[in-house]
């Protein structure tokens, strides 16, 4: 059988394109001169940074004023509303990460426990940088139900989608060329983010000793599933 995902790698990069263009307006509809394009990176740097320190707290748009320096009134002209803030917060954290990976993509190779190794050290590194704390914290108090999550935050919960697309696709060109059963892949492309921050849970509450070993077998086990 050949490879379930041929165009992996052309699809990646298309959705890279798709990464919004920088914004120009604010949610008020008026144009943002400089000032207000510093005002906007200044709140979207806080808000990330608000939530990456936050844990499964909740974190309001006040606190995010406020350690802004700003007032609520500035965070409504910018994003309108909650909705407003989050998904723009969700896209700046998806740019950021086309941003760190510029050029085209490369062919892939290596074994299938390489590639599934890649695909765990990905996951993990990215849970432990500021981004990666801050949409896991965005998520976690959210929602959890994909239909209230919808009617209350229509735009956050399609950005979030947008966000699970670039799992797929990464998973997919990380796995393009092999040999392997489609439905398995499938299986562990649902399986994987989420073991992988079951072990990062184990992380921030600070048991490590044994996480490496943890790592290892996970792609043991996963490479022993797909084979």
């Amino acid at each position: 059988m050949t490879s379930h995902f041929p165009q992996a790698a052309r699809a990646l990069e298309q959705w890279r394109v798709a990464v919004p263009s920088p914004v120009t307006q604010s949610a008020a509809g008026t144009r943002l001169n400089k000032r207000g394009l510093e005002t906007r990176a200044r709140l979207l740097d806080v808000a990330i940074a608000c939530l990456a320190d936050s844990g499964s707290e909740p974190v309001s748009a006040n606190r995010v004023a406020k350690e802004a320096g700003v007032t609520w009134g500035t965070v409504q002209h910018q994003f309108g509303d909650l909705d407003g803030l989050w998904v723009a917060v969700v896209t700046e954290i998806h740019a950021r990460s086309w941003v760190e990976m510029p050029g085209p993509w490369p062919a892939r190779s290596g074994s299938l426990r390489e590639r599934v190794e890649g695909a765990i050290d990905s996951v993990w590194t990215y849970l432990d940088t500021t981004e990666g704390r801050a949409l896991t914290a965005l998520r976690t108090w959210l929602p959890p139900r994909p239909s209230d999550l919808a009617a209350e935050y229509p735009r956050t919960a399609a950005a979030l989608a947008a966000r699970e697309h670039d799992w797929i696709h990464g998973f997919d060109y990380l796995m393009d060329g092999l040999d392997l059963d489609s439905a398995k892949l499938y299986q562990v492309r649902c399986l994987l983010p989420a073991a992988v921050r079951g072990l990062s849970n184990e992380r921030q509450l600070g048991f490590t000793s044994e996480l490496d070993v943890a790592r290892r077998t996970l792609a043991e086990a996963l490479v022993a599933f797909l084979t």
